[in-house]
Formats: structure tokens, sequence, C-alpha cells
């Protein structure tokens, strides 16, 4: 059986970034749970990065290598128009 460590990637992604966004619609908030999510996003980003040293076939290890970049990106977006209007009012 062959690993496909690009389909490891985008699933423990996917899962991870859930997980971490889930905790900001749901009422029980537990930094517990926020951390499970981020070590299995990072689990996702390594194995993308495995994906991409073996040369695998596909663009699904694509989209935890550039998630890694995005979502910082979209915090500090966040973060710049909460300043933004802090400072208008």
């Amino acid at each position: 059986m062959k690993k496909r460590f690009s389909q490891y990637s985008l699933w423990l992604s996917l899962l991870g970034i859930v997980i971490g966004v889930g905790q900001y619609f749901t009422p029980i908030y537990s930094s517990n749970i926020l951390y499970i999510g981020i070590v299995i996003y990072l689990m996702g980003f390594l194995y993308g990065v495995i994906a991409f040293g073996k040369h695998e076939k596909g663009l699904m290890k694509y989209f935890s290598l550039t998630s890694f970049v995005v979502i910082p990106l979209l915090i500090m977006l966040r973060m710049l128009f909460f300043a933004m209007n802090f400072g208008e009012s």
C-alpha cells in the first residue's frame, strides 16, 4: 500500500482548521481543544512538506503549504481592520 502524504496533509489540515474556527462559533471555549486543533493542523503541514519532498503528483500537497501562509495573513488583516475601526470611534 502506497502512502499518499498529500491526502493525509489535506485531511489533517482541513480538520485542524475546522476545529480552530469551530472554537469561535461554539459557546463553550476550551484552550485544550484549540491546542489539539493546532497540533492536528501542524501535522497536516508536516505531511504536506513530506509530500512535496517526495514529489507526489497532484495539487493536494499545496493546500497545507499555502494555508500555512494564508491563515496568518488573514489574522493580521483582521487585526488591521480592528485597529482601523477602533481608531475611528
